[in-house]
């Protein structure tokens, strides 16, 4: 029997916004080093952040839907302001910059659904570290 399988890249091409996606500040600010003869050297540049532009759908965060929601006793607690559906993959902390949204916003949670699709869908925080980009 063949395996079920979704892809989505089009269509989220044809709904998408521009967008612009940064590596985790935390991430890049490790130390980076080799070893010479057994010595630990720490490398002398690093190589700057390189930003990935995407094109992929983005939409305010929608209260309503139980879509990764936090529900506690007095009621339910949204902890995202957008979600953005792409097909790459990224770590919970990168920077994403949504001009449509005006604003910067950081991935804070997400759902990974390529065992069966191209797809992941990210909930994403304002970022008040970097308010202007």
């Amino acid at each position: 029997m063949g395996r079920f399988y979704l892809a989505f890249q089009k269509m989220l091409e044809e709904f998408g916004v521009d967008i612009w996606v940064y590596p985790d500040s935390e991430q890049t600010k490790a130390a980076h080093y080799h070893y010479v003869g057994g010595i630990r050297v720490p490398e002398q540049a690093e190589e700057p952040v390189e930003e990935i532009k995407r094109h992929e759908p983005v939409f305010p965060y929608n209260s309503n839907s139980s879509f990764m929601a936090q529900f506690l006793a007095g009621g339910e607690l949204a902890q995202a302001d957008l979600l953005w559906i792409s097909c790459a993959q990224y770590p919970i902390n990168t920077k994403v910059k949504v001009p449509s949204q005006k604003g910067t916003f950081r991935i804070v949670n997400f759902a990974n659904y390529c065992d069966y699709s191209d797809v992941v869908i990210y909930e994403l925080k304002g970022d008040d570290q970097h308010p202007n980009g």
